[in-house]
């Protein structure tokens, strides 16, 4: 099988790529917290952490993981091992992520949203040792725990207090009991594993990524030259109106913006860390790239809005990784936006999930009072740790809305025919693939479908996404839907995300998801799960919103079925459960026969 030369020559290179952004990197061999702990060196005094007013520097955030490291192998932890952490947001989560792998395991993170039979699968399928969690979450494992393996569970009080719960287990702060001395691991960094990641689950039951050591210190290289190049164009495009510390205030582009001094001075960027840290987008843009680089994590357990906001203002945030929903719900209330200065932004991305267009267009309007914080959108999933694409705004590059941009560094990309494998050429639309050094190992005990997502072509081993995409004249890649989402509607391929977009335009509407439901005759029939904003709540039935779409949508696409929702059921990392709506719909369509 033969990769095109425009791919294997990586031509979005040469379509006017931003300047700084190398083809290529070198990526070390050596473990993640290595990286961590020569940035936790480099950057000794500063703060790494703000958690709720709390603040951890890098001396300590490497000092408190050393020991940690130090507990788990008096623990009984050794190389290969698996430690589950069971937590929100927190400091202690960083401690116990880095101290595991210091003390030579595999990190597996399951989500705080996750019910006790969901925790009890996770534990058991990646062959948990040791349980790390706080004291809200520890009650779910609790009533699971004699189905488990676990020998130690670790407790946690996300302030830094005593953890005050039932039963047998360990106190986190005990952990900090012994002096520092972690082990000196052997690693072979290409094929030992750092994190199992478990998938959402969108088909049969998650499965976990085995993410090496090499493929996470890879995104962290692969993304410093955005942080780079972000943090130069700030400081030549500025000019310096006053210094009074702690802030230097600068002209930029004729707006005036308060910055950090230690950070116009010394590459020093706030970030928001309200992604959670279970999933890998949050681990590797956040958490391991953040402070890779030195950066201030303002650190949050979970969404608050208006809270966020406040940080963002306070500690004069550069850079806002974030996800669909957080986007959508600043959409549906900008006079929210616009109660706060955002001026410090200079990124704003999100990943996790498409964002309709719509939604980006409402973000603009509310924030155009702001410098650099045009809304723009990346690409990634947890079997390529996770990021493969990402892009910039003006005045980087012209922003195409809905495009996620081209490929990171040291990444290849096509689209092909997902029945032949054959690649397209540009323009059609087929089925993302990826190649890189971010792409997983294989699945955890699942021989069967790590053949099935992998093929080789001209030597290269590819990664299919299960995405259906397209590649533009420009080298911009598009995500069309999912391809296990496509709705067959009486023989036509029908993409959820179109009629999405649409129902978006419409200004009763809040949030919306499109599944494809069992029909004796369609094949699938076309069904929205809506959220009508509360001022519409009352006022616009279902027969309209179908009207709506007819309008705007070939007579095959639009949805057949409405159904108004209070709200629409999410994964921790925003995504909606499309898998959830469809089961519902079908149980009901039983029940009613």
């Amino acid at each position: 099988m033969k990769v095109p030369d425009f791919i294997k020559n990586r031509f979005w290179l040469d379509r006017g790529w931003v300047n700084g952004i190398p083809a290529d990197v070198e990526i070390p061999e050596k473990p993640l917290y290595e990286v961590i702990d020569e940035a936790c060196i480099k950057y000794a005094n500063r703060v790494a952490i703000n958690f709720y007013g709390y603040e951890i520097s890098y001396i300590m955030l490497k000092n408190l993981s050393d020991r940690a490291a130090t507990a788990f192998v008096k623990m009984g932890v050794k190389k290969g091992d698996v430690v589950a952490i069971y937590a929100p947001n927190c400091p202690q989560f960083a401690i116990a992520y880095y101290g595991a792998m210091k003390a030579g395991a595999t990190v597996t993170a399951i989500s705080p949203l996750f019910a006790p039979r969901e925790v009890e699968y996770q534990l058991n399928d990646s062959g948990a040792k040791i349980l790390v969690t706080v004291e809200q979450l520890y009650p779910n494992f609790n009533a699971v725990r004699k189905n488990t393996k676990v020998e130690k569970v670790i407790v946690a009080n996300i302030f830094g207090g005593e953890a005050k719960v039932e039963g047998d287990f360990i106190d986190f702060r005990n952990l900090f009991a012994v002096e520092p001395n972690p082990p000196k691991i052997s690693w072979d960094v290409k094929e030992d594993l750092a994190v199992l990641q478990y998938t959402g689950g969108t088909t049969g039951l998650p499965k976990a990524a085995m993410l090496t050591h090499y493929n996470v210190v890879a995104q962290v290289y692969q993304l410093m030259p955005f942080t780079d190049v972000l943090r130069k164009w700030l400081k030549n495009e500025s000019k310096i109106i006053k210094r009074e510390p702690p802030y230097i205030t600068l002209e930029l582009n004729g707006k005036i913006v308060k910055t950090f001094e230690d950070y116009y001075d010394n590459d020093y960027s706030p970030r928001v860390a309200i992604l959670p840290w279970y999933h890998i987008y949050a681990q590797t843009v956040d958490l391991n790239s953040g402070l890779a680089v030195g950066d201030l994590l303002v650190v949050f357990a979970r969404f608050e809005p208006e809270k966020l906001l406040e940080a963002i203002e306070k500690f004069r945030v550069a850079t806002f990784m974030g996800a669909p929903a957080i986007f959508v719900y600043y959409a549906n209330n900008p006079d929210l936006l616009k109660k706060y200065d955002l001026s410090s932004l200079i990124y704003v991305n999100n990943g996790a999930g498409p964002i309709p267009p719509e939604v980006v267009k409402k973000w603009d309007e509310a924030t155009s009072n702001a410098v650099r914080n045009m809304l723009v959108e990346g690409y990634g999933l947890s079997e390529a740790s996770p990021v493969t694409h990402t892009t910039f705004g003006p005045p980087f590059r012209a922003r195409k809305i809905g495009s996620i941009g081209p490929p990171i560094p040291n990444t290849y990309a096509g689209v092909i025919d997902p029945s032949t494998l054959e690649f397209l050429p540009l323009g059609k639309e087929g089925e993302l693939v990826i190649s890189g050094p971010q792409v997983m190992k294989g699945y955890w005990n699942r021989p069967k479908e790590t053949e099935e997502v992998f093929f080789y072509a001209d030597g290269m081993k590819w990664l299919r996404t299960g995405d259906i995409a397209k590649i533009d004249e420009d080298g911009y890649f598009y995500i069309v839907d999912r391809l296990k989402d496509i709705i067959k509607y009486k023989g036509h391929s029908v993409y959820p995300r179109e009629i999405e977009d649409v129902i978006y335009e419409h200004p009763a509407v809040q949030e919306v998801c499109v599944v494809g439901i069992p029909d004796p005759e369609a094949g699938e029939n076309i069904k929205a799960f809506v959220v009508l904003k509360q001022e519409y709540r009352g006022k616009i039935t279902e027969k309209e919103l179908i009207e709506w779409c007819k309008e705007r949508l070939a007579t095959y696409k639009y949805p057949r079925i409405v159904e108004f929702r209070e709200e629409l059921p999410k994964s921790a990392a925003g995504k909606y459960l499309r898998r959830l709506l469809r089961e519902e719909s079908i149980r009901k369509g039983i029940a009613n026969q």
